[in-house]
């Protein structure tokens, strides 16, 4: 009986104490992020979401360094799919089914004008001022939207030339180091030979690309204006279509449009393999240029700025996009979001060593150095003309198109394609296509 007192007494003790202890103001142990078994904090899971290959953009490298620098931090990457535009595509699926969110690389401004109007990205101003950070000071593109900037850029995609060495060399042409649309025609001319299906383009002009010169005005160079009115009625939208059917159907330095489209053809592939002598498109293409599994090098390749739409037009003034790190608006974590999206976007992208990043503290002949020792064959990449493009880049505005941007380019290229297959002419072609997109503005303000 003594016994069983002694024990009835320890009880009420040990309650009467747990009492005391709640009613004092402590509260129970936080299990929210903690190993219940160990009593560790677990760290807290932010996931990723893009098309990036470990092949391609070595994603796996900023991710592991990002955990061994952030133990309180687990990034963990989803990849979406190879395809940048079905990514898009797929994200929007992943938001509106409710899965998790945190960090998602969006691949153009367009992509990003429009998710922020489905309001998918959570403004990131006040994280950058507790950060301490000036975004002006870090960044050389302007992400501002509104009056807020939704992400912050990782690799810019900045227009230039890639030209093949061998076949300027024979053609006793140097590499250009500051020309204009002209320029880049007569080149084509002396680029081009041979017949058939054996026949080198001089030149080529991209199905997807068909207002080359407009894209590096460098005010207002998108397919609408500030003040929301149809941007196609102007001389660098007619000079676009001029030379794109001179080349093709004139001078025949370019493959005709309805064979790019009926061979859905890559360029990418057909300058790698020396069937088009130069092409142009975004700062992207510099590393493949070193050679893939897919696609070896054979040839070295010299690199050009943009074509000048005017003599008097500054140098090395070219179109810009890019890729934009996007915080969720539906992250349960967002500064530790942000801290991703950060370091993505800086020393993260450095590492990865593959693109050339919109970091302001980045340092270009390194980065060259880094990019040529990531491919596959660096000895057919020249380096001193690849310097001369990436320091005499100036970017024009970076176009922030309105969220129904998809569908006026869809309504612009329609039209052109009746230019460029000769079924319609160039008036009313900038005609049409300026009535098109009036009618898709008006539509949208419904």
């Amino acid at each position: 009986m003594k016994i069983k007192g002694l024990a009835l007494s320890l009880a009420v003790v040990l309650s009467f104490g747990t009492i005391i202890g709640c009613s004092s103001g402590q509260s129970a142990p936080d299990t929210k992020n903690k190993d219940v078994t160990s009593g560790e904090k677990k760290p807290i899971v932010i996931k990723l979401h893009s098309w990036y290959t470990n092949e391609r953009e070595a994603i796996n490298k900023a991710v592991d360094d990002f955990n061994a620098k952030n133990p309180g931090i687990k990034l963990e990457y989803e990849f979406l799919t190879e395809s940048a535009i079905d990514a898009m595509k797929k994200l929007d699926l992943l938001a509106a089914s409710g899965e998790q969110l945190d960090v998602f690389v969006l691949n153009s401004s367009s992509s990003y004008t429009q998710r922020i109007g489905m309001g998918m990205l959570e403004p990131l101003d006040e994280y950058m001022k507790k950060e301490g950070v000036n975004y002006t000071d870090e960044y050389m593109l302007d992400m501002k939207f509104n009056g807020k900037y939704y992400a912050v850029p990782g690799k810019y995609s900045a227009k230039l030339v890639l030209l093949n060495k061998e076949y300027l060399d024979a053609a006793g042409l140097p590499v250009p180091t500051d020309w204009t649309w002209d320029d880049y025609m007569d080149y084509a001319k002396k680029l081009t030979k041979g017949e058939g299906v054996k026949k080198i383009y001089g030149g080529h002009f991209h199905n997807t690309l068909l207002n080359p010169v407009l894209s590096n005005q460098a005010l207002e160079n998108g397919m609408y204006k500030k003040d929301g009115t149809p941007n196609l009625d102007n001389a660098r939208t007619k000079k676009s279509l001029e030379m794109m059917w001179k080349a093709q159907q004139v001078d025949k330095t370019a493959m005709p449009y309805s064979d790019i489209i009926a061979q859905k053809l890559d360029s990418r592939a057909a300058y790698m393999k020396g069937n088009i002598a130069m092409v142009f498109d975004g700062s992207w293409l510099v590393k493949e240029s070193g050679g893939t599994a897919q696609l070896p090098a054979t040839f070295k390749t010299v690199y050009a700025p943009y074509p000048k739409f005017s003599k008097d037009d500054p140098s090395g003034l070219t179109g810009v996009n890019g890729d934009f790190i996007a915080v969720s608006s539906k992250s349960k974590h967002k500064e530790e979001a942000y801290k991703v999206a950060r370091y993505l976007s800086t020393e993260g992208l450095v590492l990865q060593g593959k693109e050339f990043p919109a970091w302001k503290k980045a340092d270009k002949s390194k980065l060259v150095d880094t990019v040529m020792s990531n491919v596959a064959q660096p000895q057919f990449m020249d380096k001193e003309s690849l310097l001369h493009v990436l320091n005499t880049f100036k970017f024009a505005e970076l176009d922030m198109p309105p969220s129904y941007n998809a569908e006026a380019q869809k309504a612009f290229n329609a039209e052109s394609e009746k230019f460029l297959l000769g079924v319609q002419d160039l008036n009313t072609t900038i005609s049409k296509g300026t009535e098109a997109l009036s009618k898709i503005v008006t539509a949208n303000k419904k």
